[in-house]
């Protein structure tokens, strides 16, 4: 097995992965909020997460994936602060928040598929594990690092600073971490920097539960290390999450799960910077309008094509989301579709050997996908492998694509059996070869007639570079 380097937010540094017990990994991934649609720079982030997966799994680990959907407890602050945004939003629709949960959780899993992202192997819905959380605060508290008020279950941060293991992810003091935040000082509370395990005493609230210190409902950090923990162990391979969440919610998590297991909770910390929009400003739901995958599909842009645009910077470096960069993704997507379309029968045969000729783009590939990550330059690998099968018109490069599609992830092999499926009637197979015939005698005003017949009989017309043409049923 390959050595599969990636950048370990812990250490600030690209590391070799080392997993605790391979050829196993485990992944746990900050999954959604579900109050709104999941926009375009929410949805950057979990191509990261498919990509990673896809690459560890292209290098023979066998990844089992968990991602968490939020449906209680985060307030509009991302920290004690605010109102709960699941319920924000059902006030305002007139809803259950089970029924927005419900309705956005569908949209974006629908929008995953669409992005043709691996679902993780476990959906792990906060409402679902309330009873792991109060388990997991109980613990805490055994610990001596929580204390108990009408208000609420807090976790005692000044006293974990104390152990000196506060801010080992984002190198940052306590009043670094909670300069941009809205601090609510409760009377309750020893510290304004204690944060919340379990709210009490807020009985306007509409999702509550019973709990040893009195109905409530949990704190939005303490979900993520009961659910981690729940299904993949008291320490984790790796942890995805955006940048945002590394001053304080990871930080969090860390604090109050190493506090109740004194083990390491995640060897490795892996986050991906923004999405940026025109003006160099992160894309989020605060901003008010905010892009969303179906707004691409109004615009004529496949989902695949977003894949592509992702991939144009490495995940941990901004991304500017533009007109131009997008059609340009649309535009090698089309190509790829176009060579997959030209592929005939016998190069795509199962067990066809791949050229000899490409193992070269394949290595080229695999190095850049183990070198943290480079898909920048893994597209570039494998477009050149494309040009190259043109150039040498062999389509035996086929075989070699597929292979690095398992990690780009555009359901190659699926697009060419569609386009392939279609079945051609008599007559319009004739006017298929007799324009083939023409294009060949250089006769292109007859076999621009044809073209135009064809494409009235109901197919999309597709001259490719090498000379061919492909012929595929309007759906």
């Amino acid at each position: 097995m390959k050595p599969f380097y990636i950048f370990n937010s812990l250490n600030r540094a690209v590391e070799e992965f080392q997993p605790l017990n391979p050829p196993e990994v485990t992944l746990y991934s900050c999954g959604p909020t579900v109050y709104l649609p999941q926009h375009l720079g929410n949805l950057r982030a979990y191509v990261f997460v498919d990509s990673i997966r896809r690459a560890l799994e292209f290098n023979g680990y066998k990844v089992r994936h968990v991602m968490n959907v939020t449906d209680v407890g985060h307030m509009t602050s991302d920290e004690d602060a605010g109102e709960d945004k699941i319920e924000k939003t059902a006030r305002a629709q007139g809803k259950s928040p089970l029924e927005v949960a419900n309705y956005y959780l569908e949209q974006f899993q629908r929008d995953c598929a669409a992005l043709n992202l691996e679902p993780p192997n476990i959906w792990s819905r906060a409402t679902d594990h309330i009873a792991d959380m109060i388990a997991l605060t109980k613990r805490i508290i055994d610990a001596g690092v929580a204390y108990v008020t009408r208000s609420g279950v807090y976790f005692d941060v000044e006293w974990y600073r104390g152990e000196n293991r506060l801010g080992r992810l984002s190198r940052q003091s306590l009043d670094e971490q909670n300069a941009a935040q809205r601090l609510e000082h409760s009377a309750d509370k020893r510290s304004p920097h204690d944060f919340t395990l379990w709210v009490l005493g807020q009985p306007d609230h509409l999702m509550q539960w019973d709990s040893p210190w009195g109905r409530g409902y949990p704190g939005w950090h303490i979900e993520c290390s009961a659910m981690a923990m729940k299904y993949l162990g008291e320490t984790i391979d790796i942890h995805t999450g955006g940048i945002d969440h590394i001053p304080v919610h990871h930080e969090n998590e860390i604090a109050q799960s190493e506090s109740a297991t004194h083990k390491p909770f995640a060897r490795y910390f892996v986050h991906n910077a923004f999405l940026v929009g025109k003006e160099g400003t992160k894309i989020s739901k605060s901003a008010g309008k905010f892009p969303l995958l179906s707004d691409l599909g109004s615009a004529g842009i496949d989902p695949l094509a977003f894949r592509i645009f992702c991939y144009g910077a490495k995940y941990r470096s901004e991304i500017a989301f533009n007109d131009d960069s997008i059609r340009a993704s649309q535009n090698n997507l089309d190509y790829f579709h176009e060579f997959a379309r030209s592929v005939p029968d016998d190069a795509a045969a199962e067990g066809v050997e791949a050229a000899g000729w490409a193992a070269e783009y394949y290595e080229r590939f695999h190095e850049a996908i183990n070198n943290d990550l480079n898909t920048p330059q893994a597209l570039a690998v494998a477009l050149e492998l494309v040009a190259e099968a043109y150039r040498r018109k062999d389509f035996r490069a086929w075989p070699t694509l597929l292979a690095l599609d398992t990690v780009l992830g555009l359901d190659l092999k699926k697009h060419r059996e569609t386009a392939h499926a279609s079945t051609i009637e008599a007559d319009v197979q004739q006017l298929i070869d007799n324009r083939a015939a023409a294009r060949k005698a250089k006769d292109f005003s007859t076999a621009d007639e044809l073209r135009k017949e064809i494409e009235r009989r109901g197919y999309e017309v597709k001259d490719n570079r090498d000379g061919t043409a492909t012929y595929q049923r309007r759906t």
